[in-house]
């Protein structure tokens, strides 16, 4: 093979690893897991396999409990989601462009921050009632702090650099400096923030369901342990496990492709 071509199949073959390791580390856990039930023979209302996972899966499909849950469990967290990115890097930029703003407001954010979601829960839905509001709020008040956190990191290291500079000898305006230097700049700190803030919106979703709730994975999985059916419990947190693997993955791809765009501008 001539040496061009090999040196053109290699960045291939190494893809190909990267995305096979994932299905096969799932792959062989489960059946790790199996094979352990079998062998061991565990107290089944601790510990249930993936086999009757999924087979309890596949009933509550058939009956239309889990799909209905799914549809509604996604619907509110990815509004609340779509709120807490957009309100996150808002806030984000605000604290990282302006050392009076982080420093007024800043103490007011890590305070909040370390609020446990569950001891805030049961007040959001007394104020607002056992609806979506209630739910997304609750999604929002977990997702927020991830992002804004991780975005004033990105905006205050774009605003202490050297292109500041260079946009105000350009005499950039301040919406101009926002768009073409402060976003872009930020933007992979913004999808670190939103990566984190995905297991935090998936706990704050089962945390809302906790109080009054009679749909939702979250309901699934409490109900579950009320009726002692440790199949369903698992069947909610395998598909809320799912459920954030498959949205991770998603922000983690478009980080990487953010960063080979701005490497191939920075070679260019």
């Amino acid at each position: 093979m001539p040496a061009s071509a090999l040196t053109r199949s290699m960045p291939t073959g190494r893809r190909l690893r990267r995305l096979a390791v994932p299905p096969l580390s799932i792959a062989a856990g489960l059946a790790l897991w199996q094979a352990a039930i079998s062998v061991f023979h565990p107290n089944k209302l601790a510990v249930v396999g993936p086999w009757e996972i999924a087979r309890d899966a596949r009933r509550l499909f058939a009956n239309g409990t889990l799909g209905a849950d799914i549809r509604l469990s996604l619907v509110q967290l990815l509004c609340g989601l779509a709120i807490a990115v957009v309100a996150g890097t808002a806030a984000g930029v605000l604290l990282g462009a302006s050392r009076w703003v982080a420093g007024a407001v800043g103490p007011w954010v890590t305070v909040l921050y370390t609020i446990p979601v569950i001891a805030v829960a049961p007040l959001v839905i007394v104020a607002l009632g056992f609806g979506d509001a209630a739910k997304i709020t609750i999604v929002v008040a977990a997702a927020f702090f991830p992002i804004a956190i991780s975005t004033q990191a990105g905006a205050a290291a774009v605003t202490e650099g050297g292109l500041r500079d260079v946009t105000r000898a350009f005499r950039a305006n301040s919406l101009e400096t926002l768009w073409y230097l402060t976003l872009p700049g930020t933007a992979p700190h913004i999808l670190t923030g939103v990566r984190l803030a995905i297991g935090r919106a998936l706990i704050a979703l089962v945390a809302a369901d906790l109080f009054g709730s009679t749909s939702g994975l979250g309901y699934l999985i409490i109900s579950g342990q009320q009726n002692l059916e440790t199949s369903d419990v698992y069947v909610g947190v395998v598909t809320l496990s799912v459920i954030g693997l498959v949205l991770t993955g998603l922000v983690g791809y478009a980080e990487r492709r953010i960063t080979a765009a701005r490497t191939a501008r920075a070679g260019a």
